[in-house]
């Protein structure tokens, strides 16, 4: 569950408990008045249903909360918006069934009149600003019906009669809404700002949280890496001397069975395979653990769009659209971990596309930087998989096709940069990957 979605819920669950407090506080005021100061309500059955209906609407939140509940461990959150539309419209049902039993206990002259700021300020607390200033203009505008109109209750009298009758508004109910409307307004204003202070706070620690995840992540591939590394060398190196030997031992005595030089051939591209395995192990060693580190170097784009498309499976396919202009052009990087880390990208948008179709890597310059764009027309992806597509060790290809771990590695080293890495897909209609980095 998100953060945002999580804190709907809390506020979702303490609104309904204040609710069934309201409820029981309610009868409980009703039945004092009844019993124990013998005050006569003229309105006493349509205040039970005003009481009956806020019990019922809570009953249903509490239901539809629950089942949100429930959806939500099974991992189909609901929606943001619809969870504000609810607690929105549930804060206005409690201001205007406040304002109902205002009015039948006297209006304005009814000391309860101070829960009207209580709803201000809950709505406040847990609805956005729009909602707030909304509940906040709601309860002003009923507080006004209030002191046009009421019923009176001969022992609430605190010389606010309903002007509608006497024809005229006295400066107590000026000075009532006045400092109502200020009162409720400051509340407003000084608690949407604090939430959402705090609101951003919460945000730059959860980013700091996530960034020291990934940190952690990168440290412990790191580790990885080395450790593969130290161990693919010494078998690498027996079959590396085995191979050579078998070269060595073809040319001085060059065989004449049939097939021998397809045989050779072979010979040949497991030499050459190897010779790539050891440059990449080469490079897992010098450079484990220390791609956080690696230094800036200026190189030129065209140096850096070479080194990025060096050594792909597919680099025939690769359609590379870069402005002569801007091949000369000098860029602030980490050459190694950047180079290797598009090239991962690049390779994936290979790999979607079976067919001989291209795939087309754009550069061009724009106001933020440098945006790479990777083209393939491969089967697309689904929305699903593209919500999951930067995670490390998410995979959709068969085992032995790869770990999950290119789109998280580039993602990560791209984001170091002040970057962003970006995915948009349609099935059967391809993927486009986008890469914004900082000018530099």
């Amino acid at each position: 569950m998100s953060p945002t979605i999580e804190s709907s819920f809390l506020n979702a669950a303490w609104l309904i408990n204040l609710r069934w407090v309201a409820v029981v506080g309610q009868i409980a005021a009703i039945v004092g008045a009844v019993l124990f100061f013998q005050t006569e309500l003229p309105a006493l059955w349509a205040m039970l249903v005003v009481i009956s209906v806020t019990a019922l609407s809570n009953v249903l939140l509490s239901l539809w909360f629950s089942r949100s509940d429930h959806a939500t461990q099974n991992s189909q959150p609901p929606s943001m918006p619809g969870w504000r539309t609810v607690l929105g419209l549930v804060m206005v049902m409690d201001v205007l069934s406040l304002t109902a039993l205002l009015f039948a206990t006297g209006g304005p002259n009814n000391p309860f009149l101070l829960f009207m700021l209580v709803n201000v300020s809950l709505g406040a607390l847990v609805l956005d600003r729009k909602w707030a200033w909304g509940i906040n203009v709601l309860a002003n505008l009923c507080l006004l019906l209030i002191a046009f109109e009421h019923m009176d209750l001969e022992h609430l009298d605190m010389g606010l009669p309903a002007f509608r009758r006497d024809g005229r508004m006295t400066l107590n109910h000026l000075s009532l809404l006045v400092a109502f409307a200020t009162c409720s307004s400051v509340i407003v204003y000084f608690m949407t700002r604090l939430t959402g202070e705090v609101r951003l706070q919460q945000a730059a620690v959860r980013e700091v949280q996530q960034q020291q995840a990934r940190n952690e992540k990168v440290e412990a591939l790191g580790t990885l890496a080395a450790g593969t590394a130290h161990e693919l060398a010494t078998p690498l190196s027996t079959i590396a001397i085995v191979a050579k030997d078998v070269e060595q031992a073809f040319e001085k005595h060059p065989p004449n069975f049939p097939g021998a030089e397809d045989v050779i051939e072979d010979v040949h591209l497991i030499r050459s395979q190897l010779d790539r395995c050891r440059t990449i192990i080469d490079r897992m060693s010098s450079h484990a653990g220390e791609a956080v580190g690696e230094p800036l170097r200026q190189v030129s784009m065209g140096a850096l769009s070479d080194a990025s498309l060096e050594g792909l499976i597919g680099r025939g396919r690769v359609h590379l659209d870069l402005r002569p202009a801007d091949h000369s052009r000098l860029v602030s990087v980490p050459f190694d971990g950047l180079s290797q880390a598009i090239r991962g990208l690049v390779q994936n948008a290979l790999d979607a596309d079976s067919s001989d179709r291209p795939v087309n890597v754009k550069i061009r310059s724009n106001e933020q930087g440098w945006c790479w764009e990777i083209i393939d027309r491969g089967t697309g992806m689904p929305p699903a998989v593209l919500e999951r597509v930067s995670e490390p060790f998410f995979t959709t290809n068969p085992p032995g096709k790869g770990m999950g771990l290119g789109v998280f590695l580039a993602k990560n080293v791209v984001n170091r940069l002040g970057g962003t890495v970006t995915h948009s897909s349609a099935e059967e209609q391809g993927t486009t990957v986008t890469i914004q980095l900082p000018a530099g």
